[in-house]
């Protein structure tokens, strides 16, 4: 797909341009597009609020997708320019939970996603791996600045600015083996789903929650009383984390000399959360906007406007059809491919342009801030 919005050729090897770029925000979209910048000849400058990359993070396990596009996600990321200096371990599998029926196996031959780890005391993270390569590259990361404007072209990477879904969870040390597992259930989390990752003696148990969220806790807690029934897990020295997502389909990111990304864009994936291909992905694309001369609107709409408004849609249905929906997904997983289940239904398709007009009422993520 992205190999037909460049030509590739015709930008290696160009001048080294002395011109700054401004970046506010060094999470993964950020630090993309700083990377992809600094190795073409320009000198980006990134500004975070934070004491460091990730500061909201506490060592939480997520998944960088792998089921949108024929091309695996490590693929892509070195396509873009992005080196794998972080922990991003391949997950085939896991057993999933529906309401009345019993626990289903999921298994593929090719990873469903890959398994990342985030936040700043860990020299394995994503962040910290994305901080190193921009650092390398010759980007400026000034930490604890808080910068409202700039003279001159500006990305913005701020990370999102409402709440349409919320996680709830803890990291912990185990001696449980290996493994990945997805519960959908309204009691536990309403309208979302949870999941258990262990990997090396560390593990992420969390639920993500698109209703309700003044009752996080006792959704949290169904969760764990769950796993303390299902699984006979260890848990030691927990730590709690929380975080939100933003969802938002905009008529154009670019506002005078502003180019928003990431979830600063509104740039998620609805249906699950699971937005940081969209994150890097868009980093890539503001970069290139301003290497090659593109417009920035043009590259996302064609590039990532297809699959949120599929996800918009997908968070309709899903919504709608409750319990017997989640027993519907749990199966479709279990038989078969699940890459090509995940594949078809988040990429758009007839019957999910048909419906997005009149998904897009029900919901207030449509049109500028």
């Amino acid at each position: 797909m992205l190999e037909k919005t460049f030509n590739y050729d015709s930008i290696i090897g160009m001048e080294t341009k002395e011109n700054y770029i401004n970046i506010v925000g060094a999470g993964p979209s950020g630090l993309t597009a700083a990377i992809v910048l600094a190795k073409h000849g320009y000198k980006p400058r990134v500004y975070e609020m934070s004491p460091n990359v990730g500061h909201r993070m506490n060592g939480d396990f997520q998944g960088l997708e792998n089921w949108s596009s024929d091309s695996d996600i490590t693929v892509l990321l070195r396509d873009i320019g992005i080196d794998i200096n972080f922990m991003c371990i391949p997950y085939y599998g896991g057993d999933i939970y529906a309401p009345k029926i019993a626990p289903l196996i999921i298994k593929s031959e090719k990873p469903i996603f890959y398994l990342v780890k985030r936040g700043a005391d860990n020299y394995d993270s994503l962040d910290n791996g994305l901080k190193e390569q921009a650092v390398y590259c010759g980007a400026e990361i000034f930490f604890n600045r808080r910068v409202d404007s700039f003279e001159g072209k500006t990305i913005i990477a701020g990370g999102p600015k409402r709440a349409g879904f919320i996680a709830v969870g803890i990291t912990f040390e185990t001696e449980t083996k290996n493994l990945a597992s997805v519960i959908f259930n309204d009691e536990i989390a309403p309208k979302g789903y949870a999941y258990l990752l262990i990997n090396n003696g560390f593990g992420t148990m969390a639920t993500v929650i698109y209703k309700d969220f003044k009752n996080a806790k006792k959704y949290f807690k169904n969760l764990i009383d769950f796993f303390n029934n299902k699984k006979n897990i260890d848990i030691k020295n927990k730590k709690k984390f929380g975080g939100y997502g933003n969802f938002l389909i905009r008529d154009t990111n670019v506002f005078g000399k502003k180019i928003y990304i990431g979830e600063s864009a509104g740039f998620q994936d609805y249906l699950w959360g699971f937005g940081l291909r969209y994150a890097i992905l868009s980093g890539y694309l503001a970069a290139m906007s301003i290497i090659t001369g593109s417009d920035y609107d043009y590259l996302w709409k064609k590039e990532v406007r297809p699959m949120m408004k599929t996800s918009l849609v997908n968070r309709y249905l899903i919504e709608k059809f409750g319990d017997f929906g989640y027993r519907y997904i749990a199966k479709k997983f279990a038989e078969g491919n699940p890459l090509n289940f995940l594949k078809r239904n988040y990429n758009p398709s007839f019957l999910k342009n048909f419906l997005f007009p009149i998904v897009k009422k029900k919901y207030k993520v449509y049109g500028n801030l």
